[in-house]
Parts: structure tokens; C-alpha cells; sequence
């Protein structure tokens, strides 16, 4: 069971206490790039209230979550078709090696039949 870590930050004067599982340091660094988005954004824009400077910060952070996303699922889907090759090209070798060893023996034996020393390593094999 994860540990919930109730941890106070403030943001722009505002103070508010959040449950986390997360570090709480983490948390505050959180705050903390929230307020310096907030405060630039504020400088900017002098005559923006500090709920349009929170909205647009928002809508921000959600564009980037989505795009995020989206790049994890395009991701996935490439290392899927990775696996799916790699596990295609593992059979393949292996039955090229059974099929190599199918003919290395078929070698020996016709040498053998016309008298002749079978392959370096093969000696002992049938």
C-alpha cells in the first residue's frame, strides 16, 4: 500500500494542502513551476486576472499531457511491431539452423556413401 503524503504548498499567496503518494518535494517543485508559470505569465499580461493566467497555464499543460500520450501510444505501438519482427526473425534463423544441420547431415552421409571424410565437427554425429 502506497503512503498518501499530505503536503501545504502555496501558489501566488494562495495556500492549499495536497494528498500525494508522491515525494513531497516533488510536490513542492510542482508548486513551485506552477507559481514561476503563473508570475510570468502575470508580467506579461498586467491585466489578466490570476484565474485567466491559471486557465491558459492549464490548457497548456493539458496540450502537453495529450501530445504525451499520444507520443507513449506511438511508441508502444513502434516497440510492438519491433517485438513482433524480432520474434519473426528468431524463427526464421531457427529454421534456417534446422534446416542447415538437415543439409550438413544429408552431406555426410552422401560422402560417406561415396567414401569420403565427413564435415570438420560432424565427426561422431549421425
Amino acid at each position: 500500500m502506497e503512503i498518501t503524503n499530505k503536503v501545504r504548498i502555496e501558489i501566488c499567496g494562495a495556500k492549499y494542502v495536497i494528498s500525494s503518494t508522491e515525494n513531497p518535494k516533488y510536490v513542492k517543485e510542482l508548486a513551485t513551476e506552477i507559481e514561476e508559470k503563473v508570475r510570468t505569465f502575470m508580467e506579461k499580461n498586467p491585466s489578466a486576472a490570476r484565474a485567466d493566467a491559471y486557465m491558459i497555464i492549464l490548457l497548456g499543460y493539458v496540450d502537453l499531457y495529450k501530445k504525451s500520450e499520444k507520443n507513449t501510444d506511438n511508441i508502444r505501438s513502434q516497440l510492438t511491431q519491433y517485438l513482433e519482427d524480432a520474434a519473426r526473425a528468431r524463427i526464421e534463423a531457427d529454421e534456417y539452423k534446422r534446416e542447415i544441420e538437415k543439409l550438413k547431415r544429408e552431406v555426410n552421409l552422401l560422402r560417406q556413401a561415396v567414401g569420403k571424410e565427413p564435415f570438420a565437427g560432424e565427426i561422431g554425429k549421425k
